[in-house]
């Protein structure tokens, strides 16, 4: 911390005797964050409900899964699934709750890092330290988007702060450490990193080593491991499918020796480039006329836990060739402002104070104009598309054909959670009518409710289901064309001939299928005779 810096702070704490004007940032630095939290609350809350027809995807298949509480899905952990069915439910069942729950995210995570800062930096260093992530569009332009990125960013920033906090000798902060330890890896499977980072330091440093001989770090430790038994539990029966997930993307890359260099550098470089207005910010406090000093030993903790998941990212795609999304480095930098002030000469008076906030100001509402222009004047984002008028299409359909609430949808996992998050019934979500990675749906309420199926219009929509009958529509919404059809609800006398799930196909010829399909249909009008409509 610079001179001008420890005198700027001393200023401000001078003129509390003396009432300052609402907007004068530089007497009170921490009205910024309080700015910033309320534009986050209004912009990034009421621009997407008024400007998105839909929930981003991430978000609906969170929701699909979360309606089905397990302790651990397919793709991830449960945390995320969790938190944005509680949020659904305690707004009264309304989808624009989600925002606010992503927001939220993205305020903790400004805490955290402010809490962070006070550490190591004074009042007016910790609030520009802070306010720099305002430039990082995974604070700003992503974040409408509720998924485990989004709530990696306070985990990561919390355990961030109790671990410094820990080392520092604050023993009930080991506790909170194990806490923040199972959070990371609830949030997603990627918290390893951070975990690891967080590991590294104990075990290379003087001071994390000097820790070590304690019970404290043991004893949280401890408590992290009780708080992930369940998930452990469910991910010893089912570790198959998250790891499958992750090695999807293996497919994706260019088998080449090339690969195993070129993909890491070409994630760290969009990783970093998304510091770059961060860094454009941060060139108005520093000092050119000072030289670079060597780094003190806070300085070399807090470059670890920035660089530290990189560089663990970057050996995995060297070692695997895996292609690596550079949105998975969301909560690699949190810490990206606190590293620069310890390492880079600044100098902050009044003038530069207010620079620094007019240019904030600056970058909040081009990114937010950006945002609103790409989501309102070009049909490139996935949320333009009218997902709720697709469903409302299938289910007036559904309602007029079977007289029985919608129970159940097959399709891909975005077309499913699109049906299940707009459904008023919330359907069942079998995605690939795979039993197998749906964990939480059944055979026996497919035959049951029956269900719909849907697809794009030029795949194969499931031909095993049945001929093409009176039951498969097409429909165009926005320009893209979807079919579907619906299966009947099938007596549990008679379901050996109607089956779910990939892996449980039946070997008999299409004639047999047709016979089997249009008998159970007939059985069903014979049932539905019987049965007036409501």
């Amino acid at each position: 911390m610079s001179s001008e810096s420890a005198k700027a702070d001393a200023d401000s704490a001078g003129s509390g005797d003396r009432p300052s004007p609402w907007f004068d940032f530089y007497a009170q630095p921490e009205r910024l964050l309080l700015a910033l939290g309320v534009w986050h609350l209004l912009f990034w809350v009421l621009v997407p409900m008024a400007s998105y027809r839909m929930l981003p995807l991430d978000t609906l298949e969170l929701l699909g899964w979360g309606q089905h509480w397990q302790w651990g899905y397919y793709k991830h952990p449960p945390l995320g699934a969790w938190l944005g069915e509680l949020a659904y439910r305690l707004s009264g069942n309304r989808l624009d709750a989600l925002y606010v729950l992503s927001q939220l995210c993205v305020l903790g995570t400004l805490f955290y890092v402010w809490k962070t800062a006070r550490l190591f930096l004074d009042r007016h260093a910790a609030v520009i330290a802070t306010a720099v992530l305002e430039g990082g569009y995974w604070y700003t332009y992503l974040t409408p988007n509720f998924n485990m990125n989004t709530l990696q960013l306070p985990v990561w920033a919390g355990l961030c702060y109790h671990f410094l906090r820990a080392l520092r000798g604050d023993v009930w902060h080991w506790g909170a450490c194990g806490v923040f330890v199972a959070l990371c890896l609830l949030s997603k499977y990627s918290g390893v990193l951070i975990i690891a980072t967080c590991a590294g330091i104990l075990l290379l440093t003087e001071q994390g080593r000097h820790s070590l001989r304690g019970r404290a770090p043991y004893l949280g430790a401890l408590l992290a491991v009780l708080l992930l038994i369940p998930h452990l539990n469910w991910l010893s029966s089912h570790w198959q499918l998250p790891w499958s997930y992750l090695r999807g993307f293996d497919q994706l890359s260019e088998s080449s020796d090339y690969q195993h260099v070129l993909e890491p550098l070409r994630f760290a470089g969009g990783a970093l480039l998304g510091l770059l207005v961060s860094a454009l910010l941060f060139l108005i406090v520093i000092d050119f006329r000072q030289a670079i000093s060597k780094p003190r030993r806070d300085a070399w903790i807090v470059l670890a836990l920035c660089l530290g998941p990189l560089l663990i990212s970057m050996l995995y795609g060297s070692v695997s060739g895996s292609r690596l999304k550079s949105t998975w480095a969301f909560a690699f930098f949190n810490l990206a402002g606190v590293a620069w002030f310890l390492c880079l000469p600044t100098r902050i008076d009044r003038a530069s104070f207010r620079r620094f906030c007019a240019a904030v100001a600056l970058t909040a509402l081009t990114v937010g104009y950006a945002h609103v222009i790409y989501k309102t004047q070009t049909d490139r984002s996935k949320t333009s598309f009218d997902g709720p008028a697709l469903t409302r299409a299938i289910v007036d359909d559904w309602n007029a054909t079977m007289h029985t609430p919608l129970r159940m949808v097959i399709g891909d996992h975005v077309l499913t959670a699109i049906v299940s998050a707009y459904a008023p019934t919330r359907p069942t979500m079998l995605v690939h009518d795979d039993f197998s990675i749906s964990l939480w749906a059944n055979q026996e309420d497919l035959y049951r409710y029956g269900a719909v199926v849907i697809c794009e219009l030029g795949s194969r929509c499931f031909p095993r289901y049945g001929p093409d009958s009176v039951l498969r529509r097409r429909i165009t919404i926005d320009g893209q064309s979807f079919e579907y059809f619906f299966l009947v609800p099938t007596p549990l006398s008679t379901k050996s001939g109607f089956r779910g799930g990939l892996g449980n196909q039946s070997p008999d010829n299409g004639l047999v299928k047709n016979v089997k399909f249009l008998l159970l249909y007939g059985e069903y009008l014979l049932t539905m005779l019987d049965t007036p409509p409501p």
